[in-house]
């Protein structure tokens, strides 16, 4: 039995992942390996499925949407978002991680990665949480956790990344992204007031209608973005590569020569950064597709799921059983290699069960972005500490109710399919 390919696999990864070898080489030696040792395969094979995996239209749009991030980020945009979500929510109580978390849906909808927003909004509102004398564990969770929403909000990469591997519409997707966001938005929000008032954190002053104008000014322009985005994709007017670069071109024009807080010279420095993320980006996605096709050429997506089927058939306890190995699997690997690894053998199984393609898009990339959350990984969470220079084991304790809106809300995702679907079905 531990001779079949798939305990092969198995073993591969988990002692090439332990050996801290880059998760690209993991997957592109995994399955190299695999295909040199099975007599049935043709070893040229190594050479022809990577090109063909990443030579894909739709990837151009990550790194589009990267340097979009990436200009936004730099160019201090963050802080005329910050602005008018204080405008907005800063009279609640526990004002600051009210702003922090609405910030975060904002910007969300301009970066696309976890990373860019945590690190963009965490710059700025962890030190001034800090000084208005909340913990730094408890602003790093907010923080932390509400970068989440970017997985899960259009632009989104790991959305981008499902479509590809799913042969998924990117417009359906984006549409479906939407509700959810806005949901985990009023969770972690609702938790950070229960908490804010338990323990007496401070408002940012009383509500005032002409500073919701004044800052709302300021925000209008960035969040353009977003809804350029949104509409020309659903409406049809262009595709999701199309928008990644009018994403780019507009947020160095807002950048660069409308706010002027990034330098031209500055933008080679900002091209050189995303262009080294979809370069990891790209090798990944070469040899996950290699691993992916070796997996389908041996039938074991197929297999899997019949294992599955055959412990229960019980519509319900096979999701539940697929989320706690989505939730498992996000703690040890990256959103990215996770969603190329782990779409192609569970696709046919949620296939099997009549869930719909755009929905189980959703399932998944909330699940890896709670396990994300989580060591070992846990790479948004490492931001965070960073910038509020606290360890992770003091931060754990602080995210665990923002982590448990979190589950709420995938509960909620799973049980209610219209929360993802109803969208896409109006607006599509």
């Amino acid at each position: 039995m531990f001779l079949d390919p798939g305990w092969i696999i198995l073993i591969l990864l988990v002692v090439l992942l332990i050996a801290g070898l880059p998760i690209a080489f993991v997957l592109g030696v995994t399955a190299a390996t695999l295909i040199l040792i099975d007599p049935a395969v043709v070893p040229q094979i190594i050479g022809l499925i990577p090109f063909g995996g990443a030579n894909n239209y739709l990837l151009v749009a990550a790194l589009l949407f990267m340097i979009a991030g990436e200009v936004m980020n730099q160019g201090r945009i963050a802080e005329k978002l910050i602005a008018f979500a204080s405008s907005l929510v800063g009279h609640i109580r526990g004002g600051l991680a009210h702003v922090n978390i609405l910030t975060s849906l904002f910007f969300s909808e301009i970066s696309g990665t976890a990373t860019s927003d945590a690190a963009a909004i965490g710059s700025v509102m962890i030190p001034q949480m800090k000084k208005r004398g909340y913990p730094a564990a408890f602003a790093a969770a907010v923080t932390s956790t509400s970068a989440t929403m970017a997985i899960i909000v259009p632009p989104s990469l790991n959305l981008i990344l499902y479509a590809y591997v799913a042969n998924a519409s990117i417009a359906e997707l984006f549409a479906a992204g939407i509700l959810p966001g806005i949901m985990v938005c009023a969770l972690l929000m609702a938790t950070a007031y229960g908490i804010s008032v338990k323990r007496g954190y401070p408002t940012e002053g009383e509500f005032q209608f002409k500073r919701v104008l004044e800052t709302g000014k300021d925000a209008a322009i960035p969040l353009t973005l977003p809804i350029l985005i949104l509409v020309g994709i659903l409406g049809g007017i262009f595709t999701a590569t199309e928008a990644g670069a009018i994403a780019a071109f507009w947020s160095i024009i807002l950048a660069a020569f409308l706010y002027r807080t990034i330098k031209l010279g500055n933008l080679l420095d900002t091209f050189r950064i995303a262009g080294k993320r979809s370069a990891m980006l790209m090798f990944i996605v070469a040899t996950s597709t290699l691993l992916g096709w070796y997996l389908t050429n041996q039938r074991i997506p197929q297999d899997i799921a019949q294992a599955i089927l055959g412990i229960s058939e019980n519509y319900w306890v096979v999701l539940a059983a697929i989320n706690v190995f989505f939730l498992l699997a996000g703690t040890i690997i990256h959103g990215t290699p996770a969603i190329l690894m782990l779409v192609p053998i569970f696709l046919p199984l949620a296939d099997q069960l009549g869930i719909d393609r755009v929905h189980f898009g959703l399932i998944l990339t909330i699940n890896l972005g709670i396990g994300q959350q989580t060591p070992p990984v846990a790479s948004v969470v490492l931001i965070t500490c960073a910038i509020a220079r606290i360890s992770i084991a003091k931060i754990i304790p602080s995210m665990l109710a923002f982590i448990g809106a979190m589950l709420v809300a995938l509960i909620l995702v799973n049980v209610f399919p219209a929360i993802v679907l109803w969208l896409p079905s109006v607006i599509l």
